[in-house]
């Protein structure tokens, strides 16, 4: 592994995109320390999470991806087992609201280390599908393909979806479905399952509302319906209309800058992680909220521009899809607090309370930033290093 440090160009390490995340961070806590509850520890770990995370990123990302993709079916395994372990063995698994989405060792003192594992999962399928989707590049418009890459990544998709936790299901299925797009397989089979899947999902859409239906919870439907029928489940809106109403309270501005430091988002459920956006608008006003959101655009941004400019296939894939994940995430997370989706608890990348999801996502960035700083290899160079077999005519 340490053989690739010459194979490194650390004059275009894209620290930019550490100090944007930690400007994010930073943002994060201090609107965290206005509206933590009686959990006064949210901020330390936090701050700790962040000088860690930190320090994770910069950590892996010198670690040649080529290097970590060779473990990705032992992540997979693991992955896997981690996701069972949430929902069906009840010494380690967390429960809060009904569902099982952590896994927890618990101690002497009744406490628990508790992980929530979908976090990981996002990272993990889109690693094993990058290796996979790399692996077989020369048959990548060949039918069976895709068909692998659906089995491969069904059961641990599935596993999520059944904690139950629709709203993760989305963002893995989206930011795999871009890993696909960009994989370079044949339109001649993409564009008939788009076709098919544009009237299927307007069937779903319709089923999930329905009586009768079977594949969401009853809480899951009720959020939706709430949406759609908002006069009939008003019941259901108030944590969100609290959301907009905190947001709106903020103004141009913010309160933090008019003087008033005391913030009604502090009210909101769960405002430390799913409603922290809310928290964040009513402290930093409409402009701050649109430099939130600017600077999460900007990093989804530089990642998609380290894919387009990564040395090989297999980078591009990861960079893509590593930087789907944030920018969709931030997208569901903003919609739903500003009540343009239906409520479901997802956290905002870098900014929320939450450890797993900061280390998983800074884990995604070490990844990121080792892909920008690979160099290209010459273009009659024999790769022996990573076991690539040199093409007929390179010997």
């Amino acid at each position: 592994m340490f053989k690739v440090w010459e194979r490194y160009d650390l004059k275009k390490y894209r620290w930019s995109v550490l100090l944007m995340i930690i400007l994010l961070c930073t943002a994060g806590i201090y609107v965290l320390s206005k509206v933590q509850g009686e959990d006064f520890d949210m901020v330390p770990r936090q701050i700790k999470g962040l000088i860690g995370g930190v320090i994770l990123a910069i950590f892996v990302s010198m670690f040649d991806y080529h290097f970590v993709c060779k473990f990705s079916a032992l992540m997979y395994i693991v992955n896997f087992v981690l996701l069972y372990i949430v929902k069906y063995v009840d010494y380690f698994n967390v429960a809060r609201g009904g569902v099982n989405r952590w896994i927890g060792i618990p101690n002497e003192a009744n406490k628990r280390f508790e992980f929530q594992v979908s976090e990981l999962t996002k990272i993990v399928l889109v690693i094993c599908l990058a290796t996979m989707l790399n692996c077989l590049m020369n048959r990548i418009k060949q039918g069976y393909i895709l068909l692998l890459a659906v089995l491969m990544l069904a059961l641990p998709v599935g596993l999520v979806f059944i904690q139950p936790d629709l709203s993760t299901t989305i963002v893995i299925c989206v930011s795999l479905v871009v890993v696909i797009f960009a994989s370079g397989i044949t339109y001649k089979l993409l564009l008939p399952i788009v076709a098919v899947a544009i009237p299927v999902a307007a069937g779903l859409f319709w089923y999930v509302q329905q009586d009768f239906q079977v594949l969401l919870s009853d809480s899951q439907q009720s959020r939706i319906l709430s949406l759609l029928h908002p006069e009939s489940h008003s019941d259901l809106l108030w944590q969100q209309d609290n959301s907009v109403t905190a947001i709106a309270s903020g103004g141009l501005t913010g309160k933090i800058f008019s003087g008033d430091g005391v913030l009604g988002a502090k009210n909101i459920p769960v405002v430390e992680s799913d409603f922290i956006f809310s928290g964040m608008a009513e402290a930093f006003g409409f402009l701050g909220s649109c430099a939130i959101v600017i600077i999460i655009l900007m990093i989804s941004f530089q990642c998609f521009i380290i894919a387009k400019k990564a040395p090989d296939y297999l980078g591009r894939l990861l960079a893509l899809g590593i930087g789907t994940i944030y920018i969709f995430q931030a997208f569901v997370n903003i919609g739903v607090v500003t009540m343009l989706l239906p409520n479901t608890g997802i956290p905002l990348p870098f900014v929320s309370y939450g450890l797993s999801s900061l280390m998983c996502n800074m884990i995604g960035i070490g990844i990121v930033l080792n892909i920008g700083i690979v160099k290209k290899k010459e273009k009659n160079q024999i790769d022996l290093d990573f076991g690539v077999i040199p093409k007929k005519g390179e010997l």
